[in-house]
């Protein structure tokens, strides 16, 4: 079990990340983000910037503050699953 400092300083991570992730993403992606690809390597569905860096960004903070309150791996999974989404909007919109 890690301790409440350990955890605030995970929970700081991930917000500056989520923050941090969220801006770069407003200035350097397109307006409009793929966010399903077919079998077909062509775009299935796509979002609104503001929606689709918004999803992640929720899941970074909310469950990495969810985390730093109850210790529980699983927030801490989920929240790491917030910045793994921005990797993966990154890398198809670029």
């Amino acid at each position: 079990m890690l301790t409440i400092q350990a955890r605030r300083i995970i929970m700081f991570v991930f917000l500056f990340l989520a923050v941090a992730l969220f801006v770069l993403g407003m200035i350097i992606l397109p307006d409009t983000l793929i966010t399903q690809i077919g079998i077909s390597s062509h775009a299935n569905s796509t979002m609104p910037k503001m929606l689709a860096l918004a999803i992640p960004s929720v899941l970074c903070v909310l469950f990495s503050v969810l985390f730093y309150r109850s210790g529980k791996s699983k927030d801490l999974a989920i929240a790491i699953l917030g910045v793994v989404l921005f990797a993966l909007a990154f890398i198809v919109n670029l």
